[in-house]
């Protein structure tokens, strides 16, 4: 029989990692995701200095901003953000605990692998496992009235927003939160991206931040001439530069004389005054333009005591159209009554250099704007996230009415709960069940790390405590084991139930990978002429032996 030589299937041009190799380096690359934002968890978590290519710099503990800035390169720390971020989308918080939790998964899922267990064994008692988790932890979760949720809300706010801005300004912030959910909601519904718009304001104090019913917009007047109070406004919104009529493409104009080039400038005058004549016409009594407003056009409509703003960005004048009902024109020559916009009262605000533009009520009256205000950048930054996180938990709460026990609580008794079930599984799923629940409490050890107290000790207490009250947790700022309920500390229970439910998809996700083939990336370098070779001089070939005297 003839011999063959070997066979080669792959492309040599690509490394290949598989088995167990494979398996370990991708979890050693979540875990390596998690240790970057781990210290971030809880009221006393620490923050982290991020620096841009620019060499700004910013300070936050927000998991999501972390993850987005470092830049990841590795493929499965990618996918433990990417499913991370999913959590963010849909909860707006509990980033940071899903990335914790994935990574414990993992570690946990790593040991049974070195003992013997088949990462597809693994994978259908994690699957057998959340689903338990997720009946435990909506068997704990308490209904919320919507004729009680008030004070509800305002708690669930307030634990969101503890370690990310002052603590003095947090009741004051979870005010502002609850104002404009309750202004913005419909049916039962609270759209945060699109009807709930924030704007940030300078040198000034966090207690003077504030909701309006309808849009503040960091623009000021174009004129100081303009109207400074306007009711029932008849809002025109520009997306052009107004200009008169052009000329053909490469043409050329010649004069013969200065009463034709006058007669020529009184002409595009005349074109531009009608098209200001054109708007006053319609009714409009104030006008938002991304584009700068000069010459007759800005003289006619101030004498008709039209208001003008500066030039605005795009967003802002969509958020305008958005809440007045007013229709973008791009052609102010074509623009009708019926393309304008209404609205209770428009106000002007002179302080601080532009100033700042009010428009209250209006065609769509479910708009709010928080107005936030810090005393630096940095500070306006961190109160911003603080406050976006604050609007989606209780947008949560709203929309499915359900909370949990914070301070670890929740955590802790889905996790007693999954040791006490995984018994009944038996063979290798009680193993499993049993290390997703020891992974459940990676997250209220966390906290305890991070308040900088005993894990040993108030785990134990915690779980001992747990036999007697369901809501017991940490009070980090106490050291002792709490009634989270009647501490007000609360979460929504859509946040912890996001939070599994990506851990666990991103665990399995990474579990399921025995093989990794990368590309390796060459870089094929030229040869280079002769006239470059370094033996050369200044492109001259060097002198012969026999030519040197």
């Amino acid at each position: 029989m003839a011999k063959t030589g070997p066979i080669i299937v792959l492309d040599p041009g690509k490394e290949r990692t598989k088995g167990n190799e494979a398996l370990f380096m991708n979890i050693n690359a979540a875990k390596a995701v998690a240790g970057l934002v781990q210290s971030t968890l809880g009221p006393k978590g620490m923050d982290k200095m991020l620096i841009n290519k620019m060499g700004q710099v910013s300070m936050t503990n927000d998991g999501v901003n972390i993850l987005k800035d470092i830049g990841i390169e590795h493929p499965a720390a990618k996918m433990v953000v990417e499913v991370a971020r999913s959590v963010e989308s849909t909860a707006g918080d509990g980033t940071t605990s899903s990335v914790i939790l994935s990574a414990a998964l993992l570690d946990k899922a790593e040991k049974l692998v070195r003992k013997g267990i088949h990462p597809s064994a693994i994978v259908k008692g994690y699957r057998i496992a959340e689903t338990k988790a997720l009946e435990l932890l909506e068997n704990s979760a308490i209904d919320v009235a919507k004729g009680d949720r008030a004070d509800i809300l305002k708690k669930v706010a307030m634990t969101s927003i503890t370690g990310k801005a002052p603590d003095v300004h947090k009741e004051f912030l979870a005010d502002l939160c609850v104002k404009a959910a309750e202004i913005v909601e419909e049916d039962g519904f609270v759209d945060v991206r699109t009807k709930i718009i924030r704007v940030v304001e300078l040198q000034r104090r966090i207690d003077e931040s504030e909701v309006i019913e309808g849009i503040a917009l960091n623009t000021g007047a174009l004129s100081r001439k303009a109207p400074k109070r306007i009711e029932n406004p008849k809002i025109a919104l520009l997306d052009t530069e107004i200009i008169a009529n052009k000329t053909k493409a490469n043409s050329v104009m010649v004069v013969s004389s200065p009463e034709e080039r006058q007669k020529i400038i009184d002409g595009e005058r005349n074109d531009l005054t009608a098209i200001a004549k054109k708007i006053v016409d319609t009714g409009a009594t104030a006008v938002f333009s991304t584009k700068v407003v000069r010459g007759p056009v800005l003289e006619y409509l101030e004498k008709h005591d039209v208001f003008v703003s500066r030039p605005m960005e795009e967003k802002d004048i969509e958020n305008v159209s958005y809440a007045t009902g007013a229709k973008i024109i791009r052609n102010p020559k074509e623009i009708t009554e019926n393309d304008l916009g209404s609205a209770d009262l428009l106000e002007r605000d002179t302080r601080n250099g532009g100033g700042k533009t009010y428009i209250r009520g209006g065609h769509n009256s479910t708009v709010a704007t928080i107005v936030v205000r810090g005393e630096t950048l940095q500070h306006a930054d961190s109160v911003d996230t603080a406050l976006d996180d604050a609007l989606w938990v209780i947008k949560s709460v709203i929309e499915d009415g359900k909370i949990v026990a914070g301070g670890g609580a929740s955590e802790m008794a889905v996790a007693l709960g999954l040791s006490a079930y995984a018994p009944k599984a038996g063979g290798y799923d009680q193993r499993v069940i049993s290390a997703y629940a020891d992974a459940l409490e990676e997250l209220p050890k966390t906290l305890i790390r991070n308040g900088g107290l005993d894990v040993i000790d108030l785990s134990l207490a915690l779980r001992a405590e747990h036999t007697k009250n369901k809501n017991a947790g940490i009070n980090v700022f106490t050291g002792k084991i709490t009634d989270m309920l009647e501490a007000g500390v609360v979460d929504p229970y859509r946040v912890k139930a996001n939070t599994i439910k990506a851990a666990t998809e991103a665990a399995i996700m990474i579990l399921r990978i025995d093989d990794m083939l990368r590309a390796t990336v060459t870089r094929e370098i030229p040869d280079a002429p002769a006239s470059h070779m370094a033996a050369t001089y200044n492109g001259m070939a060097p002198p012969q032996m026999n030519e040197r005297r």
